[in-house]
Parts: C-alpha cells; structure tokens; sequence
C-alpha cells in the first residue's frame, strides 16, 4: 500500500502529505540508500524505543518479548511465533549462530525505525543497514504478490503466492 504513510509524487520518493508513521509490527517497503536496494522488513523500534537482542531475544523498552518455539524445519532452522505487542508473527532462526543475534541496547533516533526481517539470521536489515529514515519509507506491505526461489533456479514458489504476511 503505496498510500499507507504519504501521498507521494507518481514515480517518485518525494511526500506531499504525510498519512501517518509506521507502527511497531507493520511490514514497510523502503528505499534503502544503506543498501542501494528496494527492501520489504517488519517495524520493531519506533522513535524513542529503545532496542536490544540477545541470543535472538529481543527486549523493547526493557520489556522482553514473548517466543513460542514452532518446529524445525526442512533445512534445520528453528521457527518461532514472536509475540510484538498485540502481532504474533513467525521468525525463522538458522541452526548455527550468524554472529547477529545480539546486539546491546539502542535507542531509535527520530524520524528513524529499527526494522528486522521475519528470517533473522538470513536478513541484511537495521543490523546491517542501521536505522531507516522515515523519508525510505515508500509503503506498507500486507501481502506477498509473487516469490521466486532464489536458491532453486528464480522457480516460483507459488505456494507463496498471495499468501497473507
């Protein structure tokens, strides 16, 4: 939803009126200069927040979020429900440790968020990246509309197809 946060100029990056902010939970689409791509990752840290991890636990604003272990899946990664405040989302954790799952506490700065991808360990997000300027934020996604397996010759995953994020 291109319209969830502004109303842009067509074909650009450039607000003309601002809609509202993300939300703690909400999966933004943003422009990433940091990363020189396009990149879709979920709200953890709004202004003021302050952010910490440890062992892919994280802590925002000194309040420990709750986990709920799921299964293993096909390729031996653990998946778990995350409860964001009032959100339950699935995180996928690889079998081994990528050396990024803790970071020590960080307040987001404002007009910034602290954004993390659902696969944690296989994510280049705010702990690659650093904070996201409100400015990247181009919209909110609610749906995946096509997936491409990048592992297996760009297939389709059409199971993937419109499935609700």
């Amino acid at each position: 939803n291109k319209m969830a946060y502004d109303l842009r100029v067509p074909f650009t990056t450039k607000s003309l009126i601002k809609r509202a902010d993300p939300e703690r939970g909400d999966i933004v689409i943003f422009m990433s200069e940091a990363a020189g791509d396009r990149l879709v990752k979920r709200v953890i840290g709004v202004p003021g927040d302050v952010v910490a991890m440890h062992n892919n636990v994280l802590s925002i604003n000194g309040k420990r979020l709750d986990y709920t272990a799921q299964a293993a899946v096909a390729d031996n990664a653990m998946v778990l429900t995350e409860q964001l405040d009032a959100i339950s989302h699935q995180v996928k954790l690889a079998p081994f440790s990528t050396g990024r799952d803790s970071f020590n506490a960080v307040t987001v700065p404002d007009n910034s968020y602290l954004v993390l991808g659902d696969n944690r360990d296989n994510s280049a997000d705010s702990r690659v990246i650093g904070f996201v300027p409100r400015n990247e934020i181009v919209g909110r996604a609610s749906t995946v509309l096509f997936s491409l397996d990048y592992d297996n010759y760009l297939l389709p995953r059409s199971e993937r197809f419109f499935a609700a994020l």
